[in-house]
């Protein structure tokens, strides 16, 4: 369920005296107005998004990434057998560890002492019991967690901004109304209006309290990680010019 907040603020322009240079001259009985209105919603997180890592180390650097990229190559299969999932790999690197040896001559030499390599692996979707599934049996090959993030969809953000956008246009709307009468006036006509461009960055939640029921399981297999969605405010702001007489 959301719950709607309502902001609004406005500024009252008179007309400025005839010198100043980016002022239009009005006729007699029209005053101009600036005004805007800001409203805001908060909205259930509907995409889970979890990101795994696959370690290996060893003494030969072949044999670590022959193990990184099995255990990749499984847990991507067994990801794609749900349609729901969208699946990307992440940073894949092999580095070499050193350590220092004392030399008879007593002077540290360093020696290569083995690979250390890892790989990621970020599953999401709209359906959240399909992403819990799916990467507690990854956890189970051999997997990590990096992390497990609730956002709200881009979606879902386009279609909340947009329904957002007819109440502050009405909001708007309204508040102009209420200053042409307060200062006596009869109409309002808007002749300008600017929408706030406000480009979506989606904030991470990070998973909590159970939400998602876990599959059922032998005895000694990995349990489903649970997770339950947070909220996003999503915010929309309009600014316009309107001429009240």
């Amino acid at each position: 369920m959301t719950k709607l907040l309502l902001a609004t603020a406005f500024a009252l322009l008179i007309t400025a005296p005839s010198h100043a240079q980016d002022v239009v001259q009005l006729p007699d009985g029209h005053t101009a107005l600036n005004i805007s209105a800001t409203e805001s919603v908060d909205v259930e997180q509907d995409l889970l998004i979890a990101s795994l890592r696959i370690q290996s180390e060893g003494k030969d650097s072949k044999a670590v990434q022959k193990e990184i990229n099995d255990a990749m190559a499984q847990a991507v299969a067994l990801a794609k057998k749900s349609t729901s999932l969208k699946i990307e790999t992440g940073q894949y690197y092999v580095s070499p560890d050193y350590r220092y040896i004392e030399t008879p001559t007593d002077t540290n030499e360093r020696v290569l002492d083995k690979w250390r390599g890892s790989q990621t692996l970020m599953i999401k979707s709209e359906n959240a019991e399909d992403v819990l599934n799916i990467t507690g049996q990854i956890q189970d090959m051999g997997f990590m967690m990096n992390s497990l993030d609730y956002q709200l969809s881009p979606k879902k953000y386009d279609e909340v901004r947009d329904s957002l956008m007819e109440t502050t246009i009405k909001a708007l709307n309204d508040r102009a109304k209420r200053v042409a009468t307060a200062l006596g006036k009869t109409s309002v006509d808007i002749v300008e209006i600017n929408i706030d461009s406000n480009n979506y960055s989606p904030r991470p939640v990070y998973a909590r309290a159970a939400k998602v029921e876990m599959m059922s399981m032998s005895a000694d297999a990995m349990p489903a990680p649970t997770a339950e969605s947070g909220e996003t405010s999503v915010s929309m702001t309009i600014n316009a010019r309107a001429i009240i007489k």
